[in-house]
């Protein structure tokens, strides 16, 4: 095998690698089963922080949340080929190709986007007292958002430069953005109910996070003029481009991890909302003395709209930002070059370029955006235990190397209880792709998905989804269990709960 041909098998398999290999293990989005809840306790801060005053449940404790999504249309799986119970049996990935690739690709000439959220919610606590709602929350988060990506990307990435069919055509591509981070936060939220007349509430929410970066890299290309000659000459008829990484590797010997610190970047994050809640009852008022006298008040509706992750990442360390500006060559040969380490492939695109192995080299600190969203969410109580809950979710980004949040417009469903809860969400993702979910929770315990076709091997993969969560609801409103010898006494009415309903039938 030549040499040339061992750097084409590289390139292609680095590339394939890139836009599909997470698809198999990850996907899903907003947990829209978990936060739109009564219950939902600590977790309504990932949808808006004012919601903290609202749930049925004065005090929650979160153990564990695990939410996974990763969705594309580049790559796929037939379902005919495959299926999620083929995986749980741990059956192999069919091959379409000679060289192994376990996917088939699209065919049409839309753009391409890539995007994946990997979210871990930590030991977290919610407690209200009064018209005031406090959370601390810790979040361990991996983020992936590609876009406006040409549709001959990731059919070279499959079919390889060898194939003739994109040779001696002049593409033109704009706006293509890439990026990527991982990092861990802790959040610090606060609701106060600012108005209360009768039956009629307003609250406004704020959560402040501290952001410690591991990892960050986004690639932009403003334009892109090229045309594929053959599979060793590429003519770039302009080129705008930059990129900025933060890795822990070496980037001298790709030793991983290096000998730096294990963060290296750092920042601040906000989210922000206000909910307005219309009840079905006039504004009870609370003595201010047991917790657990809380009165819970229901609603018929409320309405919230937040702001969520407004900040960004700066990486520091072993950081690097290169840029390209009105690049014009005719590059031949460009599938023999042998990249050693990281510096030797920068310095080597450098060279090629412009002619010094330093010159795209201009900072040794870069940032990454926040997938900055606004989010309504919108909740009717229909009948006694039955919901029907509206969720929007649309990205603001204010440059290509900010993070996008997929949008997403979703109607869910849902019957609760203290102890039992069941969820079915129907969305429609990026406004294109309609998915239909569900969600159940056991005392403690949910479990979810909003892609129910995929696991029922309905729908090709092309992404998968679920999520999980272990809390406990330790403090329900209204609901007091007091030890005494004293039958008659209860802390808010006199009574006990079965006294009432024995008084009751008494009277009939």
């Amino acid at each position: 095998m030549t040499h040339k041909f061992k750097c084409f098998i590289f390139i292609r398999q680095l590339l394939f690698v890139v836009f599909f290999s997470l698809s198999v293990i990850i996907q899903a989005q907003e947990m829209l089963g978990v936060g739109l809840s009564n219950y939902s306790g600590s977790m309504s801060t990932l949808y808006n922080p004012a919601m903290l005053t609202n749930t049925k449940n004065f005090l929650d404790i979160n153990i564990v949340s695990t939410d996974l999504f990763f969705r594309n249309n580049m790559y796929y799986l037939p379902a005919s080929d495959y299926s999620l119970y083929k995986a749980l049996r741990q059956q192999p990935l069919p091959a379409y190709t000679s060289d192994s690739i376990n996917a088939k690709y699209y065919t049409n000439h839309d753009l391409k986007f890539l995007a994946a959220s990997i979210r871990t919610m930590g030991p977290s606590a919610m407690f209200q007292y009064g018209n005031n709602g406090f959370a601390l929350t810790t979040s361990a988060r991996y983020f992936v958002s590609g876009n406006s990506i040409p549709w001959e990307f990731p059919v070279i990435a499959y079919k390889g430069i060898k194939n003739d069919s994109l040779h001696n055509i002049n593409f033109i591509d704009y706006n293509i953005n890439f990026s990527t981070a991982a990092w861990m936060e802790v959040g610090l939220s606060y609701a106060y109910n600012v108005f209360k007349y009768y039956n009629k509430q307003l609250t406004v929410g704020i959560t402040l996070k501290k952001l410690w970066g591991y990892a960050g890299v986004y690639a932009t290309s403003q334009n892109f003029n090229y045309i594929l000659l053959n599979d060793s000459t590429i003519n770039i008829k302009n080129m705008s481009a930059e990129t900025g990484f933060s890795l822990p590797i070496d980037y001298n010997n790709n030793s991983f991890p290096n000998k730096g610190p294990f963060f290296r970047g750092s920042g601040l994050g906000m989210d922000i909302g206000v909910v307005y809640i219309k009840k079905k009852r006039g504004y009870q008022r609370w003595n201010g003395r047991e917790l657990c006298t809380q009165p819970y008040e229901d609603y018929n509706y409320r309405i919230g709209v937040s702001i969520l992750d407004i900040g960004n990442l700066k990486f520091k360390k072993n950081a690097q930002l290169h840029a390209y500006d009105n690049i014009i060559r005719y590059w031949k040969n460009y599938d023999t070059l042998n990249f050693r380490n990281v510096n030797n492939m920068m310095q080597s695109i450098s060279k090629v370029f412009y002619g010094d192995p330093t010159a795209s080299f201009k900072s040794s600190t870069m940032s990454i955006g926040l997938p900055t969203a606004i989010s309504v969410q919108v909740d009717v109580h229909s009948l006694r235990n039955f919901y029907i809950a509206g969720f929007w979710i649309h990205p603001l980004r204010s440059n290509t190397h900010s993070l996008r949040r997929p949008a997403q417009l979703a109607v869910v469903p849902r019957y609760e209880t203290k102890n039992f809860e069941l969820s079915l969400p129907i969305s429609i993702y990026d406004y294109k792709y309609t998915r239909v979910g569900i969600s159940a929770r056991f005392w403690y315990i949910t479990v979810g998905t909003e892609r129910l076709g995929t696991w029922l091997g309905m729908a090709n993969i092309n992404g998968l989804d679920i999520y999980t969560s272990i809390k406990f609801n330790l403090g329900v409103k209204g609901n007091c269990h007091y030890r005494s010898y004293n039958k008659c006494y209860n802390g808010e009415y006199g009574f006990t709960k079965k006294q009432r309903r024995a008084f009751r039938k008494r009277r009939r």
